[in-house]
């Protein structure tokens, strides 16, 4: 059986970060899911804790995606790292997909969430 993995959801909607972790439970019940509703919660969560998996908004009240992401790599280097925002414009997308994170868009399904599961591959 393999090892339950743990995830980190950061997103300012309380709404989307209910779906997602719904969506996750659904499927991989014994999971490990955290919560960060903005970019300094998301910093603390990856300086205290590992994760395998880290689904990143990137317009929040304090910040974005693109100005945590660095540190996010640099605290969690093996976390599969996916960003679901609703701006998907090409630019934004190639932006972090040079950063490293794998891009999805807004809004999400549960189809993108199984896919950013597997793609972690872990």
């Amino acid at each position: 059986m393999a090892k339950p993995k743990s995830v980190l959801v950061v997103d300012d909607s309380r709404l989307t970060r209910m779906m997602i972790v719904k969506m996750i439970k659904t499927h991989h019940s014994d999971w490990s899911i955290s919560e960060a509703a903005t970019a300094k919660e998301a910093l603390e969560r990856v300086d205290s804790a590992s994760f395998d998996y880290i689904s990143l908004d990137h317009n929040m009240p304090d910040g974005t995606g693109y100005d945590i992401l660095p540190k996010i790599n640099e605290l969690q280097p093996h976390a599969h790292i996916g960003i679901f925002t609703a701006n998907i414009q090409a630019v934004v997308k190639q932006r972090f997909e040079d950063l490293g994170a794998t891009f999805y868009g807004k809004p999400i399904n549960e189809e993108m969430i199984l896919k950013f599961t597997a793609d972690g591959g872990l």
